[in-house]
């Protein structure tokens, strides 16, 4: 079995032992989760010791999570799948670069998944899986964390102003289309691209 480069670093800096790691890929492996993830949950190291391992080795600021407001539009810009798959959170974004905290930085295939879903440049920060995991959970999970369908409607019909609804009320067609995006996205289920791809198609 292949160890990733993190699993590496952890076994030369004597941090883990070979046994530890080979039991880490397995659980990995059935889990589905990420390796910083594994190491802390069943006790191999303490979140607070790898977050700072990684980032020293890394040479990479450390995000606090705890007191930081993630805004709504830095969410937007990552389909929710690849948050969740990667565990990533957005916490920054200027001049067209796109900041992401993770306990991995050391993946490699995540850097480029997420590069290639918003053709943005990626840098890192390390945030504790921890603190990754529950921001995960308040960002999708947690109540009132994600505007549904009908919320969004219900603010489209509170700005008649807007010009998106008709003088009796009537929601438009392409109303309806603005209002769905932004939650086809943030649910994952379809990204710019494709989006950007499908007008072109019509077009």
């Amino acid at each position: 079995m292949e160890i990733p480069k993190l699993g590496q670093m952890l076994l030369d800096a004597k941090l883990v032992t070979d046994e530890q790691i080979t039991m880490a890929l397995k659980y990995q492996e059935n889990l589905r989760v990420s390796l910083p993830e594994i190491f802390v949950r069943f006790g191999m190291l303490k979140d607070e010791v790898l977050m700072e391992f990684v980032a020293k080795e890394q040479g990479l600021p450390v995000a606090d999570l705890k007191g930081m407001v993630i805004p709504e539009n830095l969410v937007k810009r990552i389909p929710q799948k690849l948050i969740e798959g990667y565990k990533v959170i957005p916490i920054a974004f200027q001049d067209g670069v796109l900041t992401l905290a993770t306990s991995d930085p050391t993946n490699m295939e995540m850097v480029e998944a997420i590069q290639l879903a918003t053709n943005l440049k990626i840098e890192l920060a390390v945030a504790s899986a921890a603190e990754i995991k529950e921001a995960i959970k308040q960002l999708f999970y947690s109540e009132g964390a994600a505007r549904t369908k009908e919320e969004l409607l219900k603010e489209l019909e509170r700005a008649p102003d807007s010009g998106k609804v008709g003088a009796e009320g009537e929601i438009s067609p392409a109303a309806l289309w603005d209002a769905l995006i932004p939650l086809l996205i943030e649910k994952g289920i379809i990204t710019r691209e494709e989006l950007a791809a499908k007008a072109r198609t019509l077009g």
